[in-house]
């Protein structure tokens, strides 16, 4: 790269690191609020293997509910902070902007090995700066690689899996680290490594076979991640995770998958812009078709498509397996909610193509008449106004501290109430600020999935004396409704926000003498 590209690239990835910096100095309300439920569960993973109880969030009850490489990340900074977790969540956040910065340097590497900068055309509008602007900018980036989660490492480890294929083709050893790491930030890239080690035994046309390459990678991927694998087999008798098998049980809507791969879709093709959460499946779905016209139109006549030919032995295998996620998740995943960030290799597969290919449609505007150039532009800049718009408006959203996350709120109700063992399905913050919460819907406790798959749920909360239940109350009146069917009731004795809280009926007393519990007590 030029020294010019250096300079640039090294700032975009200073931006990135600053613009996440300041949430780790907010209120925990408020960075609950920003990294969501999920996260929680590997804060309290971490904290306990830090205290040596395990991988587990309750510290009595393993689980495998979590992606394993960003939790180890993550333990020793709990282990540092001793008795103060919010400070190691802070941490936390910091070590993600760092990440986010080391993906902005790949990103850039990646489309710099891949796009041809000879012409003066090209080396004006680098792909590699490209890349790192739209990585620092994007907004849809900014909320997956900023939640606490594993998509930022996974983001990263991607990236420089396909850098590594390009620049150091012949140091199969290391690849096969890349690729092994990649596997333990989660675990849907076992499916990418095992596509990446079959196109070097049948590459693309022209090119020769590797099986040397193969060998030694897949034999090292497999080596590092081995321990992941012992260890589900060993305890929970499955390569796959609770979380998995969790979402692959309960009920939901293919309407509700469909119209979250929509929104997912066109989020990823703005790149920097962002639909409003309050356009409806068919706005999401005018939206798609408008984007596929215009994706279709442009491309035609420039060369895109034999650029991105040239470059299909190394970004056709993301392209498979971003294929095979939109299937899996769409279709055979009962979490519709997850598929924004499950697809997030689609995401990097799509800002990889747009960077070296924007240098072409640059070049190619440069050509169209005078009135062709005019209403490109119009349409161009109308286009980059509303997803800027848009996007401007989910940033500021990050610093509306008007109102506190309900499951912050319970997690403090449930923390008043220490001696009683409260069952929720979403529970990963609650669970970090109030030890007395236990999951319902399997994604980090084994037997609560296993009473679920047989039909048990209600034995399994009777067993565990389970005074509570709580969640959104479409969702624990589903529960419910299933202890309901075998004797054991709960009836609604409050709300936090829009979570319900029900209270088990002790010897068929009538509702009215259990007491309510006002939301005021809430603090």
């Amino acid at each position: 790269m030029t020294r010019r590209e250096r300079s640039w690239i090294l700032a975009f990835a200073g931006v990135a690191l600053v613009l996440r910096i300041p949430i780790a100095f907010w209120s925990p309300a408020h960075i609950a609020q920003i990294l969501g439920d999920d996260a929680f569960y590997l804060f309290s993973i971490a904290r306990n293997l830090a205290a040596g109880l395990g991988p587990s969030v309750d510290g009595h009850h393993l689980t495998n509910g979590f992606q394993p490489l960003v939790t180890l990340l993550y333990t020793p900074i709990f282990w540092l902070s001793g008795s103060d977790s919010w400070l190691a969540v802070r941490w936390t956040i910091v070590l993600n902007g760092l990440i986010a910065a080391a993906s902005v340097i790949a990103a850039a590497g990646v489309a710099h090995a891949l796009a041809c900068v000879n012409s003066r055309a090209l080396t004006r509008f680098s792909p590699a700066i490209i890349a790192a602007f739209l990585w620092t900018f994007s907004i849809s980036l900014f909320y997956q690689t900023t939640n606490g989660l594993e998509t930022g490492l996974y983001s990263l480890l991607l990236l420089a899996v396909m850098w590594w294929k390009i620049e150091r083709p012949n140091s199969p050893a290391i690849f096969g680290v890349l690729l092994g790491l990649a596997v333990l930030a989660r675990i849907d890239a076992a499916i990418f490594a095992a596509i990446v080690l079959a196109f070097e035994i049948w590459p693309s046309v022209g090119a020769r076979r590797r099986y040397k390459t193969a060998l030694v990678a897949g034999a090292v991927a497999l080596l590092i991640s081995s321990p992941w694998w012992i260890y589900n087999l060993v305890y929970f008798g499955s390569i796959m995770p609770t979380s998995g098998q969790a979402g692959q049980i309960w009920p939901s809507q293919i309407a509700d998958s469909i119209s979250r791969l929509i929104q997912t879709l066109d989020n990823i093709t703005l790149v920097i812009g962002y639909i409003p959460d309050g356009f409806d499946l068919l706005q999401r779905l005018i939206v798609g078709i408008l984007l596929s016209i215009t994706i279709c139109v442009t491309v035609r006549g420039t060369g895109i498509a034999a650029k991105l030919k040239s470059s299909a032995s190394t970004l056709a295998p993301l392209a498979i397996f971003s294929g095979i996620l939109v299937i899996y998740y769409t279709f055979f995943f009962h979490f519709p909610h997850f598929i924004v960030r499950y697809l997030q290799p689609l995401r990097v597969l799509w800002l990889i193509i747009v960077s070296i290919t924007l240098p072409r449609l640059i070049e190619a505007y440069a050509n169209l008449s005078p009135t062709r150039r005019r209403v490109t532009a119009i349409f161009a800049f109308t286009c980059l106004l509303l997803s800027v718009a848009f996007a401007a408006n989910r940033y500021m959203a990050l610093y509306d501290k008007t109102e506190r996350p309900e499951f912050y709120d319970m997690g403090a109700w449930a923390a008043e109430h220490p001696s009683d063992k409260i069952g929720m399905l979403q529970s990963g913050l609650t669970s970090f600020l109030a030890p007395n919460i236990i999951n319902l819907d399997g994604k980090v406790n084994a037997e609560a999935l296993r009473a679920h798959q047989e039909g048990h749920l209600a034995r399994y909360i009777r067993n565990e004396q389970i005074l509570y239940i709580a969640d959104w109350k479409p969702f624990i009146e589903d529960v419910a409704e299933m202890c309901r069917k075998d004797e054991l009731f709960f009836d609604s004795v409050g709300m936090v926000g829009h979570i319900q809280i029900m209270r088990r009926r002790v010897r068929s007393l009538p509702a009215t003498t259990l007491g309510m519990i006002s939301p005021r007590s809430v603090n």
